[in-house]
């Protein structure tokens, strides 16, 4: 029965969240080259950072919501003791509101993160191009009239564009992170640990919302009111079922 009530409450969950939030590229395989402008306005290929591993994520510049934690929460992973970030590996971020997120816009959002964009680019190309690497990436967004839905997701790219894993959450943990990134040289390219690319994490990274007049993060409440509405709609259908069912049975030469 738990296992039930858990498959619904998923379900629903799923359903309420950004569509289309399934990887078509699965970990071990590789992502298919792209051609990307910078936050210098320069063109370049997905393949010119294939040399070392790199931490691939995305953003849009104008959210009001988890885009700037999870930027900082890759900072923060980024700068600890012997992260490796610029010798090791380096990052990408793309902007996937292709019509904002101008070379401009991004190299203002980037500068409140990194002064060094030679290790950490930001980028973004037009919609077709976006849209497919994201897809590949395993990253999923929609447009709202505040923006865009979407979840938190880093993903650790091996040499030769090999996908090695894939981080969900808000905050991304410098340790996984790291195994990540040295298990990402490796012939198999498999994530180091499953703590923040499991479901739970996926659900926390969508299930928070900005407060403006706080300057904080919480529960995003609307999100979680209709889910639970979906869960008791749910639930109700269920039952009302297997009522039916059950009545039908015990009927006399059923």
């Amino acid at each position: 029965m738990r296992l039930v009530i858990a498959a619904m409450i998923t379900a629903i969950l799923a359903l309420a969240a950004p569509s289309a939030g399934i990887a078509e590229v699965p970990v071990g395989s590789s992502l298919t080259d792209r051609a990307l402008v910078d936050q210098e306005g320069r063109s370049f290929r997905l393949s010119e950072l294939y040399g070392k591993p790199f931490v691939l994520s995305f953003v849009y510049t104008s959210c009001a919501h988890t885009c700037g934690t999870h930027t900082d929460s890759l900072k923060g992973a980024f700068r600890s003791p012997g992260s490796g970030f610029g010798t090791e590996f380096t990052a990408l971020t793309i902007g996937f509101d292709t019509e904002n997120d101008t070379p401009e816009a991004l190299k203002e959002y980037g500068a409140n993160f990194t002064d060094d964009f030679g290790q950490w680019r930001f980028a973004t190309s037009d919609l077709k191009t976006v849209d497919a690497l994201a897809r590949e990436a395993g990253f999923a967004y929609r447009k709202t009239e505040n923006g865009f839905d979407h979840p938190n997701l880093a993903v650790v790219v091996g040499p030769g564009g090999r996908v090695a894993g894939r981080l969900y959450g808000n905050g991304i943990d410098p340790e996984e992170l790291a195994g990540a990134v040295r298990q990402s040289v490796g012939p198999a390219a498999r994530p180091a640990a499953q703590a923040s690319s499991g479901i739970i994490a996926f659900l926390k990274s969508i299930c928070y919302t900005y407060d403006p007049e706080t300057g904080t993060y919480g529960l995003d409440y609307g999100f979680l009111a209709k889910a639970g509405m979906g869960v008791f709609v749910y639930a109700a259908f269920l039952f009302f079922g297997l009522y039916i069912f059950r009545s039908a049975r015990k009927k006399p030469g059923a």
